[in-house]
Order: structure tokens, then sequence, then C-alpha cells
């Protein structure tokens, strides 16, 4: 059976004889930030932790101490750890406690984080997205473009990729003389990374490795770290934080990371096409009416915004910083796993209903190349966001939409990936200005938005 769904919360140790495990495969549990929660040695259970496994003690393990006594009761030494698969079809284990609700909510939201790792990672084992990505003109010919700029700053000097996926941007860096180059990538497509590496000639240079960034560990300091992590609206998919902990353990002192800076751009939207298809097309059905479907079309492009190109005629304003950029060389870890927030001004260049919002990102790369996934710039696999609002909001040219926009990573097990966007906002009419600060509470519009 399965620990986290037992009837009893049972953690394993010495009592009750119940049949062992059957053998399955698991992923280690793993937490976008562990909760490390303090318990007494003199508890005499097992200290439970990110990795639930550590309440498990096998009759075998307990009988091999010098006295006898089970594992999980020992005060003197760490716990036993047992990976699922390391235990016999004929091997029994027992019960000593119940868990109670926050050991068994922590270990519930470890394997729920690590069941969504594992889809995450084996999304990118497939060769469909490579091709996407490494098709996407933009997008390669920026990295490129940038890592040939910084040929003086890679030549001879270690390069870490983190993420590597085919292993193209290691294969550029090589190419500009790097001594050494480490591509690390979680996915399976690493199989295929190495093959690839070994075809070009650069197997002497780059090291192919497998694992979670941080997981892994580098044998020497990194002079650049070069990273693709951006996702939809930038933050979605959470991969951020693994470049700044590379950054935090390997980068040498005035080392590179490519890209340096990152922004999220919003404007104001305006697309009538985009709201009647959506929503003015369930009022007249073959001359039935399904309008009781407007609010469930709503919903669902709140909970899962659209991903589309935006025609740059659709926009209502010049676009702005949605919140601070992102300083990938300064940012502290913790920080990106907290709320972002910022105030926004958006002013109406002409007379229109607004639907909402679209959002995308920049990035640059020590001013030498920018690579920008906004309308107005070559289309790239990331579009742009669209979040739309549940009314629209008529504007007059100079009218300004102000408040403010907050980006949260998700923080509910199995969805740590995920991009909470929240918006709080008065229209505020041409040519006057907001007296004061106001707070997000006290505007007089909200809307929310799940990036997935």
């Amino acid at each position: 059976p399965n620990m986290a769904s037992l009837g009893g919360h049972t953690r394993f140790g010495t009592r009750t004889t119940i049949a062992a495990p059957s053998r399955r495969r698991h992923a280690p549990a793993s937490l976008a930030r562990p909760i490390r929660r303090p318990t007494s040695r003199s508890s005499r259970v097992a200290r439970p932790g990110p990795d639930p496994r550590g309440l498990c003690v096998s009759r075998p393990a307990a009988a091999a101490r010098d006295d006898g006594t089970p594992a999980a009761a020992q005060d003197d030494g760490p716990d036993v750890v047992f990976e699922f698969d390391d235990f016999d079809d004929d091997e029994t284990w027992d019960v000593i406690e119940d868990f109670d609700e926050d050991e068994l909510y922590e270990l519930n939201a470890s394997r729920s984080d690590a069941d969504a790792d594992d889809t995450y990672f084996d999304s990118y084992s497939h060769l469909g997205i490579h091709r996407e990505m490494i098709g996407d003109a933009a997008r390669t010919g920026a990295y490129l473009d940038a890592i040939e700029a910084h040929r003086p700053q890679i030549e001879g000097k270690v390069v870490l990729d983190v993420g590597c996926g085919t292993g193209i941007l290691s294969m550029f860096a090589a190419r500009c003389g790097a001594r050494k180059v480490y591509a690390v990538d979680a996915s399976g497509i690493t199989r295929h990374t190495r093959q690839l590496v070994k075809d070009n000639g650069f197997d002497g240079i780059i090291e192919v490795i497998k694992g979670k960034m941080e997981d892994v560990d580098i044998p020497e300091k990194v002079d650049v770290i070069v990273s693709e992590w951006m996702g939809y609206a930038l933050l979605f998919e959470s991969m951020l934080p693994s470049v700044v902990d590379a950054r935090d353990r390997f980068l040498a002192p005035g080392g590179l990371v490519l890209p340096n800076k990152a922004a999220v751009k919003v404007a104001l939207l305006s697309d009538e096409d985009r709201w009647d298809g959506a929503v003015t097309f369930w009022e007249d059905v073959y001359g039935l009416d399904f309008s009781s479907l407007i609010p469930r079309a709503k919903r669902d492009w709140h909970a899962d915004p659209p991903v589309q190109t935006v025609p740059a005629e659709k926009l209502a304003s010049a676009p702005v910083d949605a919140v601070e950029p992102v300083d990938c060389v300064r940012t502290p870890l913790d920080d990106l796993y907290e709320p972002i927030a910022g105030d926004v001004r958006m002013v109406a260049t002409r007379t229109c209903d607004v639907h909402g919002l679209a959002l995308w990102f920049d990035v640059d790369f020590y001013g030498k190349v920018k690579l920008s996934t906004g309308p107005e710039a070559a289309a790239t696999h990331w579009y742009q966001t669209v979040l739309m609002f549940d009314e629209p909001v008529a504007m007059a040219a100079g009218d300004a939409l102000c408040g403010t926009i907050e980006l949260e990573p998700g923080s509910n097990p199995g969805e740590r990936r995920t991009l909470n966007v929240y918006f709080n906002y008065d229209v505020v009419e041409g040519g006057k200005e907001e007296e004061e600060s106001v707070e997000p509470d006290n505007r007089e519009q909200f809307q929310r938005w799940t990036v997935q």
C-alpha cells in the first residue's frame, strides 16, 4: 500500500505486523521549499522531513541494531531511510504510531510535488518540444548571438548550462572555445544529448549530467551560467530558482549569468473578436439561448488563460513593466518563492472597450543582445499570455488604468510551477492623477488568473 493512502494515517516501526508494500517506483519526494519542522530526539519516533520514507523501518534493519531495539525507537544516530524498492517481497514491517495532521499533510504534499515534477520533466523527454524550441528562430538566435557576443568571457573558461535539453546552448559555448561545459538536465532527453555531443565532436568538452540542478554537484566553480529558463509570462514553470541555486553554489566571483535581466511586460488589450468568440457567441447558437454557459467560459479563462498570438493592433496602451525587473545576478533565492508586486499605470491610446491585459516578457544579455516576446517583436513559441476581464472596461483616449499587479508562484502541493496573477485596479479619467498611493485592497476592481 501507498503510505499516503493508509486509512489510519500510519507511521511504521514496531507493534502490529502487516504485509510489506509491493515494489513500486516512486521518485524521491521534493518540495519547492522543504518544510523542516524540528522534533525532539526524545520523541522516540523517526524524525519527519521532506522525505516521508524516513518514517519507515524494516524488522531486519531493526534487528541489526546491537540491542535489538527497532531503529525508529533509537535515540543515538540518524534514522534509516529506505527506498520502497529496498523492501523484499516477503519482508514485514510494523506500526508504531499514527501521523498527526501536519505530518500527513507534509507527506501528501511531498508526494504531490514529486508527481508534478515527474510529469514536468517527462514532458521535456519528448523530441517535439525541443523541435519547437530550437525551431524558434528568435529564441535560439538570441542565445547564439549572446553567447558569441561573450566569447572573450567564455573562451578557455568553464560554463554551466542549466536545463540543457538537447545541449544546443552547451555546444554554442563549446564552439566559442569553452574549456569545459557542464550540461545539466533532469529529463530523459539527456540520453540523446550525450549522442549529439559526441556526434558534433564535443564529448571531450561537454559533460552531460542527468539530474535536478538542486541535487547536482559540480566539482569546480564556473565562469558563466547559461540557461533558457523562461516560461509563459516569464515565471510560469518556476525554473528560475534552479538557476539562482546554481549561481549561489557554483558561480565564480565576477561570473556571468545569461540572461542577466528579465522583465514582465503588460499592456491593455482591446479585442472585440476574442470577446465575441468566447462570450457573445453563447447568446445565440443557431437560434438557441446558451448564455448560461457564459459564466463557465469566464471561469475557464481565469483558471487557464489562453497563451496565443496577440496582434499588435489589439494593444490599447504602451507596454509597462508589470513588476520590478528580475536581476538574475543579484536576486536572492528566497525572494523567488515570494509574491512580487508592482504598481502600474496604463494609459489608453484610443477610445475603446478594454477586454483585458496582454502579458509577455523581455530578457537582456548585458546590453549586448535582447530577446522580446511581445506582440511587436518576432513571433516566439511563448506567444503572449491573455488575461481577460469579467466585463469590458470602457475607456476614452487618455484614461488610465491604475493598479497593482501581483505575481505569485503556486504554493499548493503539486502546483508549485503554476503562476497566480492578481490585479487590483481603478480607471482614472484622462488628465487626472491619483492624489496619493492607493492600497490594492482599496481599489474598486479585482481580477485573478492562474497560468498553468
